[in-house]
């Protein structure tokens, strides 16, 4: 039974057609750079659960801090899970970023509650091993951290897989044809995960079920969203913001941030520059900065809500510090948060923006799973309505070559 309802508050002048779009995403499953519509089926659904799950629970009961080395889809699915539905040990640390204040800060915050680092679990995450700003803080890591246990999520072949197996690090695979931004149901996401305390089968079912949903060629909201937000950007609208009220969905509105730009944005077959540009929110603090901009600016914007249900009720009382606000006496902060979200949203109606919103009716494993699968089959379809490659990022790798270049230099 799916968790997630979606409702859908855009109206295009040239609705499109997104069947052939199912159909030739449905034929891609398992194949080539599809291979991640099949992380929640067997044999990979076992194999991932059994190793991650046989490590962590190795690694857990004496780890004190888990560090993170990863950057952009190989850091933010983890930092996603986490933020949504991590427990409080062990301590979990990202390092997503060369920037050398955090990283000292970082190894300084790790250090206090483990001097000699014999407590603390470091995860290197990448693909090849070739991606310079994993290379430099693992060189940073390892000569401070020499007494920590090194654990490396990569390929079956490359640079780290070879460094790894030199060091006799444990690891754990990337799977061929699972791109970073679609890797957090791996290992990739799955192992940080089982570290704290998430149900990596629950958040397996809730893709399978999710993406099963997503095959369909009628009631498949993966589609109705792909098809929505194509057109809008099609038709003059292609600033996509998602906002959840909800602080601990904001990490995933980062992710979609990364899913959406990096999959869309893309010279299409025509050789001309497509894609839509997303941006992160957050309710209610973004209607004290972006809500003027959306009632009174240009209307080129689709606005997305997230909104959970199952939330404490935390009663305001009947005290308040004047009369003019007595109207929160007896409320709940609950009931304020969803009366916020719900009056931006006709806000928004009746600036002439166009809106959706998602509701989980609870935040656990289960639900995040479907929201995770259906953002990313929205993408294998987007990017054929698109056409584009949904899965490559050539932009991306010309700014690594860059980069080398630019410090030889």
């Amino acid at each position: 039974m799916s968790t997630i309802d979606l409702k859908l508050n855009i109206s295009l002048n040239n609705a499109l057609d997104a069947s052939s779009a199912i159909e030739n995403a449905n034929n891609g499953i398992g194949i080539g750079d599809e291979r991640w519509r099949t992380l929640w089926h067997d044999p990979m659904r076992s194999e991932h659960i059994n190793a991650v799950q046989k490590l962590a629970d190795t690694l857990k009961p004496d780890c004190v801090n888990f560090l993170l080395l990863g950057i952009g889809g190989s850091a933010l699915g983890a930092k996603a899970l986490h933020n949504a539905l991590g427990e409080d040990a062990p301590n979990f640390y990202v390092l997503d970023n060369i920037d050398p204040h955090t990283v000292e800060q970082t190894i300084g915050a790790i250090q206090s509650s483990d001097p000699t680092f014999e407590h603390t679990v470091v995860a290197v995450i990448s693909k090849s091993g070739e991606t310079a700003e994993i290379t430099a803080l693992l060189m940073v890591i390892e000569q401070i951290m020499q007494r920590a246990t090194f654990v490396a999520i990569t390929g079956k072949s490359g640079t780290l897989r070879e460094y790894a197996n030199s060091k006799k690090w444990a690891t754990l695979p990337v799977p061929d044809g699972v791109g970073g931004r679609f890797s957090v149901l791996s290992p990739v996401g799955l192992f940080p995960a089982a570290m704290c305390g998430i149900s990596i089968e629950k958040l397996l079912e809730g893709a399978n079920e999710m993406d099963l949903r997503c095959q369909q060629i009628d009631d498949n909201p993966a589609a109705e969203l792909a098809s929505a937000l194509v057109g809008s950007m099609q038709e003059g609208r292609p600033i996509h913001v998602m906002m959840p009220y909800c602080d601990r969905m904001i990490q995933f509105a980062h992710w979609y941030v990364q899913l959406w730009a990096e999959s869309l944005g893309k010279n299409n077959a025509n050789s001309q520059r497509v894609g839509p540009t997303p941006i992160a929110a957050i309710g209610a603090t973004d209607q004290h900065s972006m809500l003027q901009l959306w009632r009174e600016g240009p209307t080129d914007k689709v606005i997305g809500f997230v909104r959970v249900l199952d939330t404490p009720t935390t009663n305001l009382g009947n005290s308040t510090i004047s009369e003019s606000q007595k109207w929160l006496s007896g409320k709940t902060l609950g009931s304020l948060f969803l009366a916020q979200q719900i009056a931006t949203e006709k806000a928004m109606h009746s600036a002439g923006q166009t809106t959706w919103t998602m509701t989980l009716k609870s935040l656990d494993a289960h639900s995040v799973g479907q929201f995770i699968a259906l953002w990313q089959a929205t993408v294998a379809i987007a990017g054929r309505l698109l056409q584009v490659n949904a899965y490559n990022q050539p932009g991306v790798e010309l700014g690594k070559q860059l980069t080398r270049k630019a410090l030889e230099n």
